[in-house]
């Protein structure tokens, strides 16, 4: 049997995608579920999680979504998010994912020393000023 495509679009700040794509699987708070071509517009927010979607020559593509939302409006479905990635391996996936979230880990923390020193220096010239030193 040859099943139908439909259009997947992936929407993230960095990157545009479309696929045709026969089946979808994701995951929303009510757990996991399906979309295949004809599903009925629907709307719903996305849980970090790893999913599949089988591209259209039935090969398995997973996907790893951090959040987002997901809209099936007149037969495309669209995945928004703040990162998506995409791999046929999973193994190789998760390696992505683990090297994403260490550098996202290093940049927060970096982020938190600068605005840490900052707040510093604002209390202390809050503190002059308040005193009615120069």
């Amino acid at each position: 049997m040859n099943t139908p495509v439909f259009k997947l679009n992936v929407v993230t700040p960095t990157k545009v995608f479309e696929k045709d794509i026969k089946y979808i699987r994701l995951k929303d708070k009510t757990g996991f579920f399906g979309i295949m071509k004809g599903h009925a517009n629907f709307l719903t927010v996305l849980l970090p999680s790893l999913c599949y979607y089988t591209d259209g020559d039935g090969k398995e593509i997973f996907l790893a979504i951090d959040e987002g939302i997901l809209s099936v409006r007149d037969g495309t479905v669209t995945i928004t998010s703040k990162e998506v990635f995409e791999s046929d391996n999973a193994e190789m996936l998760a390696e992505i994912i683990e090297n994403t979230f260490k550098k996202r880990d290093e940049s927060e923390m970096a982020f938190r020393e600068i605005f840490g020193g900052i707040e510093k220096s604002f209390m202390e010239k809050t503190i002059k000023l308040v005193k009615g030193s120069p």
